[in-house]
């Protein structure tokens, strides 16, 4: 093994040669790092000569040159490692009478800076403050000597409190491209709507047009003498046409309602026959705990008859232990005045309650919670409806997990056209939560818990649910999926089930909801809406920018590693990292552009090589980079570093792309085509994917390696990845042992990066065989990819 000083592209653009000259006016400078070629052209554009030395040179030409300085000037492009400071420093001070310091790419100069100015400090040089450099870089700093004086005393806490300013600069400077890309995301959801508005526009003027033609053509004194002329042929065209409709319009019908149907068949082959619930009634006669489970209905100014079809549904119940308690919001329909107290006689379990005035969909929650005596409480909107076996399913689970705290079902809307739109849920997932409410309808909780978070709050009316299910989960993690279609959400006029613009104040009120959650788990973070799902985007603060090692460990030839370590050098805003590569006997001539290099013996398995660079390396955090991934968006790796520094993650993917924008990996699912297959695989990047799953933040079981970022305790914690296995055998089996080990595994859209890897995967016989026995019963279900959806692809598409 050994270290190679890192040559590296430079960030600096093409105005950096003129800056240093017109602020450095005499002399030659020695240029120490950086890119040579690129920096010796820029000064020479500049018509200033310039040297630009490698650490070999800067060691020779300093040795003959003796103890004069040679140049007036030197600059040095400082690197994260601190392993040669002292070295360099001691060459330097003694042939330049001015140093200026500039950090390297991925280098964090709140850390390096104060470092190399104490170490500058040894050999007479002190910050010129007054020099300002801030427009080649915030963490640049001009040194000059002071050979009759000591370093004063200012020196050391006026770097300390640049540091501190340094960082919150870097704060300020990601809050503001955080809400930068919201702004941007916003215009880009306005300019889609402003075209599809013109384009409405301009089909409603021709539309108006071919009216106007047609009324002068019926007017016209041609179609009135066509007209006689054809009556006589009209009779048998009209039967014949007649004929035609009846037949093939029959035909689309059929059509049309077979596609229109597919859902709905299959609900019916998976919902509770009418024998099914009588023998679900007889069996929850026998359950060893049969809590009392209370339903919550506010109501106001309801339409009768589907007021009386979600109570009706509550009476088909197969489990008999409930109670209803209809709570009326102030309503002025006198039909539905009459009718609740009908409804409240028909049954002893169903219980009445007015409101005095119009208090809202929480005032009025909060009085049914009032009025209930059950142990569980859930909810039921004044329209919706729920399968016959809703509650049996329930109380069943709590034979099995008595437990549990918080319990929810997958849903569907009910349209004109009857159930539509399923959304089958993940089993818990707490980054797909803080993106939007999935958990909606069917949810049931324990009333104490309700009770302690503190009922409903006013103040998030239109995501009163959302807001009080944050605060339940803050109090428990006993939540239970049922993975089942149990509710029915109407889709309504004023209903958000037809789409969020029907409540408009929905999403601020969601934002804030999210927001509440995490100020109240003491995380620093900005929620951005996503306006094209209206999703949420949470953006953390980073705590510190701890450094990274950027591991390279496959090659793909010495062009397509170019591309990465240039497009990662170029196009990274993240501070503090270093590029790593570990390569056997085939040396790539592009290497040498990394920061470090790791010869081993073993580099033809991809596994160990990784294994071998971890534990040759001290980062606190690693990221696995494939060399056929090339950066896109500059604050990619700062998204992942935000949560990986959660001590709950253990590790986080991107969204993965072809050159031509389709999806090539969004995750990875578990237990589909026998081991895994990738998420959204082939899918347009700009699609929200199936219940927009592929755009929004969530939890899945694990990521590629081609990029993933982790934490080294983590890591070193599950055992590195298994030798044995390769490729996606052994990406799997390394976050499986991270879930295994209590860890999250975080897919995140909002780091979007080219794959140009297009070979085929090979296939490993013996790795799968050692997965199957290894993971036999975790691959038979994977949490975060519902049971109903298909299996034979990843693609969350309906099962058989």
């Amino acid at each position: 093994m050994w270290t190679v000083p890192p040559a590296v592209h430079s960030s600096f653009n093409s105005d950096f040669a003129r800056e240093i000259t017109r602020r450095f006016e005499h002399g030659r400078f020695p240029i120490i790092g950086g890119n040579a070629e690129k920096l010796k052209s820029q000064f020479t554009g500049a018509e200033r000569e310039a040297e630009a030395w490698t650490y070999d040179d800067l060691a020779s030409k300093v040795s003959r040159g003796g103890d004069k300085a040679a140049f007036e000037t030197a600059v040095w492009l400082y690197p994260s490692a601190q392993n040669d400071d002292g070295t360099v420093a001691d060459a330097l001070s003694r042939c330049a009478d001015a140093i200026i310091l500039l950090p390297c790419p991925g280098t964090d100069p709140a850390t390096r800076r104060p470092q190399l100015v104490k170490c500058f400090g040894r050999f007479g040089f002190v910050p010129d403050y007054e020099c300002d450099l801030i427009d080649l870089d915030t963490g640049a700093v001009c040194l000059r000597r002071q050979p009759s004086k000591e370093p004063g005393e200012l020196v050391p806490p006026v770097e300390r409190t640049f540091a501190r300013l340094n960082s919150q600069l870097g704060a300020l400077r990601r809050t503001l491209e955080i809400r930068g890309s919201e702004l941007e995301g916003a215009q880009r959801h306005i300019a889609a709507l402003e075209e599809k508005l013109l384009k409405l526009r301009e089909y409603r003027r021709e539309l108006r047009s071919l009216k106007e033609q047609r009324q002068t053509l019926r007017k016209s004194a041609e179609r009135r003498i066509g007209q006689i002329l054809l009556a006589p042929y009209r009779l048998p065209e009209k039967l014949a046409k007649a004929a035609w409709k009846k037949l093939h319009g029959d035909r689309r019908r059929s059509r049309e309602s077979t596609a229109r149907s597919e859902y709905q068949k299959w609900l019916e082959e998976h919902s509770a026959s009418a024998k099914d619930v009588k023998r679900m009634r007889e069996e929850a006669r026998t359950f060893a705990s049969r809590p009392v489970i209370s339903f919550i209905t506010p109501v106001f100014n309801t339409s009768v008859q589907r007021l009386e079809e979600a109570v009706e549904s509550v009476l088909a119940q197969a489990y008999e232990n409930w109670e209803l308690a209809l709570v009326d919001d102030g309503s002025t329909d006198g039909d539905l005045l009459r009718t609740l107290p009908r409804l409240a006689a028909h049954d002893r379990r169903i219980v009445l309650a007015k409101l005095e005035g119009h208090e809202g969909i929480s005032g009025a929650s909060n009085r049914g919670l009032a009025l209930a005596h059950g142990e569980w409480v859930t909810f039921l909107d004044h329209d919706d409806v729920l399968e016959p076996d809703a509650l049996f399913q329930v109380v069943k689970l709590l034979q099995q997990h008595p437990d549990a705290d918080l319990i929810y079902s997958d849903e569907d809307k009910l349209g004109d056209d009857g159930f539509e739109a399923p959304l089958f849920k993940p089993d818990w997932s707490p980054d797909l939560f803080l993106s939007c409410n999935y958990l909606g309808h069917l949810t049931a909780v324990r009333r104490d818990i309700v009770q302690k978070a503190g009922g409903f709050r006013s103040q998030f009316d239109s995501a009163q649910d959302y807001d009080l299910l944050f605060r339940v989960v803050e109090q428990t993690n006993r939540i239970h999926h049922i993975p089942r279609v149990l509710y029915h959400w109407r889709r309504s006029e004023s209903s958000s089930a037809i789409s969020v613009r029907q409540k408009p104040e929905q999403l601020e009120a969601t934002r804030l909801a999210i927001q509440g959650h995490l100020k109240r788990r003491g995380e620093r973070a900005y929620v951005a809406v996503d306006w094209r799902t209206h999703t949420f985007c949470v953006r953390r603060e980073l705590s510190e920018t701890r450094k990274i090692s950027v591991i390279v460990s496959s090659c793909h030839g010495p062009d397509s590693l170019e591309r990465c370590i240039g497009s990662l050098t170029s196009k990274t805003s993240y501070p503090n990292y270093e590029i790593v590569f570990v390569h056997g006997d085939g040396f790539p001539h592009a290497a040498t552009h990394l920061h470090r290099l790791l010869y081993f013996s073993g580099a033809d398995n991809v596994s160990a090589a990784k294994n071998f660079a971890v534990n040759n390396t001290d980062s606190s955090w690693i990221l696995f980079l494939d060399d056929t991934i090339e950066i896109i968006e500059p604050d990619w790796l700062t998204i992942m570093a935000e949560h990986v520094q959660r001590p709950e993650v253990g590790a986080i993917g991107a969204q993965l792309l072809n050159s031509t924008g389709g999806v090539e990996q969004a995750g990875i699912v578990i237990g589909v085509n026998k081991i895994a297959q990738p998420a959204f695989h082939g899918f347009p990047a700009e699609q929200p994917g199936v219940n927009r799953q592929l755009r929004v933040t969530r939890n899945c079981s694990a990521v590629s390696s081609a990029c993933m970022l982790t934490r080294r305790e983590v890591f070193q914690e599950v055992g590195g990845f298994d030798e044995n296995l390769s490729g996606s055998l052994a990406d799997v089996d390394l976050c499986l042992k991270m879930r295994r080990a209590g860890y999250l595994i975080v897919y995140t859209p909002f780091v979007k990066l080219y794959w140009h890897d297009t070979r085929p995967g090979r296939s490993d016989m013996a790795g799968e065989a050692i997965m199957e026995q290894r993971w036999a019963g975790v691959l038979q279900r994977d949490p975060y990819y519902n049971p109903n959806l298909s299996r034979e692809r990843a693609d969350f598409s309906l099962g058989k």
